[in-house]
């Protein structure tokens, strides 16, 4: 029996006076796992407007970027990434790709086997992508304390 499996990408924020640490939380097909970054918030809210006119013009690309470094910054590991993207140039129901990387931070020596890690691509429509803007505005403002973009099956 095939089962429906849900594709979804969840941010809850831990908030400071300028800065935000996301939180993710993935699951595409089936595999999922979450990673977290800290950011300024005026980044953030770069990021969002980027995103609405990206989900208005179905143009360009956005992403949103938190690393971790070595420090002799000889290797850096992508701990919450969301890098978006036009799949089409529709502005009625355009697709969207959302590619979201998330892992953990190494805890005993920086040994690369003990890192978690997921990296996948969520498909979803322009106006959802509009509404996930909103939303991560909001949540960088404090008016929320979850936002959702879930991908669609059978794009």
């Amino acid at each position: 029996m095939y089962m429906s499996i849900e594709n979804k990408l969840v941010v809850t924020a831990d908030r400071d006076d300028y800065a935000v640490g996301l939180i993710g939380r993935l699951s595409v097909g089936g595999f999922s796992g979450a990673g977290d970054g800290w950011h300024n918030n005026s980044d953030v809210l770069e990021f969002c407007s980027k995103l609405t006119s990206l989900s208005e013009s179905m143009e360009g690309t956005a992403e949103l970027l938190s690393t971790e470094m070595k420090p002799d910054r000889s290797e850096y590991l992508e701990t919450f990434c969301i890098r978006i993207y036009p799949l089409d140039r529709s502005k009625l129901n355009g697709t969207v790709g959302v590619h979201v990387t998330l892992s953990t931070r190494p805890y005993t020596g920086c040994r690369p086997e003990e890192i978690s890690k997921v990296s996948a691509e969520l498909k979803t429509l322009n106006h959802h992508l509009a509404k996930f803007s909103k939303d991560l505005k909001d949540l960088v403002l404090g008016d929320l304390e979850e936002v959702c973009l879930h991908g669609e099956n059978n794009i």
